[in-house]
């Protein structure tokens, strides 16, 4: 297994990824004329963030999305990681633990303070996925105040 940051020959297996992630643990359908230039701004640099992808006989079978906070508290930058997905034939094989470990080994040398994320209260297997890492989440509650929502699927 790769891990790699993507690049703009990424954009149609992220978008894919995202439509999928967003079903399959939401229940929500995104719409692709939103998702796509949305996903194009972070890879062609245009809105902060990066898309790293990990890649398997050639194929992509993982992503997730690095946005930044700056933390006064650390004076550093603190990465939120977003969009986790592993295609569904690549579960249970070490795609997230191959992704985060690499993410974390490039944070800690950009001089990040850590690693964060959200996940919906529903997403017990996420959440799962992510203890199992050595994450934890009991120090912080997210609120939101959110101005636009995506579809729910019926």
């Amino acid at each position: 297994m790769h891990v790699r940051p993507a690049t703009a020959d990424d954009l149609d297996a992220i978008v894919r990824g995202n439509m999928n992630l967003a079903e399959e643990s939401e229940q929500v359908r995104l719409d692709p004329a939103m998702l796509r230039p949305g996903v194009a701004a972070l890879l062609d640099g245009r809105a902060p963030g990066r898309y790293w992808v990990a890649e398997l006989d050639g194929a992509v079978v993982g992503q997730l999305l690095i946005t930044y906070e700056w933390s006064d508290w650390r004076n550093c930058m603190v990465w939120w990681i977003q969009s986790v997905y592993v295609a569904q034939h690549a579960r249970r094989s070490g795609v997230l633990t191959t992704l985060y470990r690499h993410l974390r080994k490039e944070a800690q040398a950009a001089g990040a303070g850590g690693l964060r994320l959200y996940v919906d209260n529903t997403n017990s297997r996420a959440q799962a996925a992510y203890a199992a890492l050595g994450m934890t989440g009991d120090h912080y509650r997210v609120f939101e105040d959110m101005f636009s929502e995506p579809a729910r699927i019926e």
